[in-house]
């Protein structure tokens, strides 16, 4: 099937670019961003969760934006790594600069105020409705910064992400490990560590939120929903400076959603250099882990 690819207005965010071939449709932000805020089959619910009515909002009225909140939209967005207050939590709430070319959409974020970068989301969509993606930080200051480009899905409620445990023989090292926030309990129920996978679900009933970290060495994870599989495809870097305490791949849950993160190593960039981060999205029928 080809990729058809049209300006829509969707929900409440505005003009949106949609790029279907027929079977499933994606679509991104144009008045904000970047942020991709749907992915799906067509006709069925968004594996993406959608922020319409603002649950999830961070004050930021100390921060030198000239917004007074920073609110999750929810879809996938790119943030940089370490995550600082007030420069993570930046309102993302300008139109955008979007540019189509066949089958590909790149959406590119003005230059933020007071952090002196300007962020970007390159998407392709192929002919089976899969998608590559190219985030791209780039440095607008006089100075060289350090940053990890992070990625963050943001999944409807309801499912289950799935990380796989590493399997590499390490002799008398260790081959895997598992960083938790400080605000998780190690034995909260929404978190489980198998033999071959870590789980990671979502609980309506619990207040408080759960976030753990993992270097994932195998470069995917799995969210099934409904009898969808989202497949979120990265790379890997064997001995990378990876944030938090080695992580690249990461999973947040709280009562509305569960977030489905990456990052990217560690890196330099110089005045009016780029660092970048490429994904590949999967979206395909499955009930359990087993059909992916």
């Amino acid at each position: 099937m080809s990729v058809q690819i049209s300006e829509v207005e969707y929900g409440n965010y505005g003009k949106c670019i949609r790029m279907t071939n027929g079977e499933k449709e994606l679509i991104a932000t144009a008045d904000m961003g970047p942020c991709i805020i749907r992915y799906g089959y067509i006709g069925e619910d968004n594996m993406f969760f959608e922020d319409v009515d603002k649950t999830a909002t961070n004050d930021i009225t100390d921060s030198p934006y000239e917004a007074d909140e920073w609110w999750v939209v929810g879809g996938h967005r790119l943030w940089c790594s370490p995550e600082l207050f007030p420069r993570t939590y930046y309102p993302n709430m300008k139109k955008l600069d979007v540019k189509i070319d066949g089958n590909t959409a790149t959406f590119t974020s003005p230059m933020q105020e007071w952090s002196q970068i300007v962020t970007a989301i390159k998407v392709t969509m192929d002919e089976n409705g899969n998608v590559k993606l190219t985030h791209s930080v780039t440095n607008k200051n006089a100075w060289d910064i350090e940053l990890a480009p992070w990625t963050i899905s943001v999944m409807n409620g309801g499912g289950v992400a799935y990380i796989p445990q590493n399997k590499r023989k390490t002799g008398f090292f260790p081959n895997k490990w598992v960083c938790y926030w400080d605000y998780t309990p190690m034995n909260d129920s929404r978190i489980s560590l198998g033999e071959d996978y870590i789980t990671v679900s979502m609980d309506s009933t619990k207040e408080l939120a759960a976030k753990i970290g993992v270097l994932n060495e195998h470069g995917w994870m799995v969210y099934l929903n409904k009898g969808n599989a989202f497949i979120k495809k990265f790379g890997f870097i064997e001995g990378a400076n990876y944030p938090d305490n080695g992580c690249n791949c990461e999973s947040y849950t709280c009562k509305n959603y569960t977030e489905m993160e990456c990052l990217s190593p560690m890196v330099k960039v110089p005045m009016g250099g780029i660092a970048t981060h490429e994904e590949e999205w999967v979206l395909k029928k499955a009930n359990n882990i087993e059909e992916v």
